[in-house]
């Protein structure tokens, strides 16, 4: 990170602000004074205007603005071409404002972090026939931590621990029927990434100093063709 970015003294309050739209479940999060306010909603088409209003929304029901955030964070994929395409420009065009460290949280993380069980399972439909999926394992401060390497391949082709306890995503509730038989017999359906996640490991990155400045705020998509695919 440049040594422009502006970073909150180590041991001051710090106020966190995450953007998650991976996913058809678009949703902000702020963290002011310790306390963490959320706001989403589905939209399938995760335009830039619609975060915009939720940040208004929330900030005009805490009765704040953006200038008491310290640091920004963003759920940078993989996940909707689109939507990541929006999470990085709003968070790129905040950050630039006033010169703040942008915090990068893998959306297949967040989804794992709110999901049950120690060793998750999470996946998004990739479309095409495919899941983009990771397996995370949660430590004994309540985070998740990556297990190996985010991959994009066909379900029937997603390796899965045997010691993994859970499953979570669009990729699974989409072609459950098509994993393996590692695939964990625990479910839990319908859930999305969340911005909430995505602030709480931002945080921990943060201190591990995992912050960039805002020009290097960029999603991960995990396919070489993105240009010529829709999301």
């Amino acid at each position: 990170m440049g040594s422009g970015t502006r970073r909150p003294v180590h041991g001051e309050a710090m106020n966190l602000l995450a953007v998650e739209t991976a996913s058809a479940f678009v949703s902000v999060a702020l963290k002011i004074d310790g306390v963490v306010y959320e706001r989403g909603l589905r939209d399938s088409t995760a335009r830039a205007e619609t975060v915009l209003d939720l940040l208004r929304v929330l900030c005009a029901d805490l009765r704040c603005d953006l200038s008491v955030v310290d640091v920004i964070a963003f759920g940078r994929g993989p996940g909707s071409f689109t939507g990541l395409r929006v999470a990085a420009a709003v968070a790129q065009g905040l950050a630039y404002a006033r010169d703040l460290p942008v915090v990068p949280v893998s959306s297949l993380a967040a989804l794992a972090q709110e999901a049950p069980g120690q060793q998750v399972l999470a996946a998004l439909d990739a479309r095409r026939d495919e899941v983009y999926y990771g397996v995370y394992r949660r430590e004994a401060t309540g985070l998740v931590v990556a297990c190996g390497e985010e991959r994009v391949a066909p379900p029937e082709r997603v390796v899965c621990p045997a010691d993994t306890d859970c499953a979570v995503g669009s990729g699974i509730d989409h072609y459950r029927d098509r994993f393996g038989e590692t695939l964990p017999k625990r479910h839990v359906s319908d859930r999305s990434p969340t911005a909430r996640a995505v602030l709480a490991l931002a945080e921990e990155a943060y201190e591990r100093a995992a912050f960039v400045r805002a020009c290097a705020a960029v999603p991960v998509y995990l396919r070489d063709d993105v240009a010529h695919i829709r999301s």
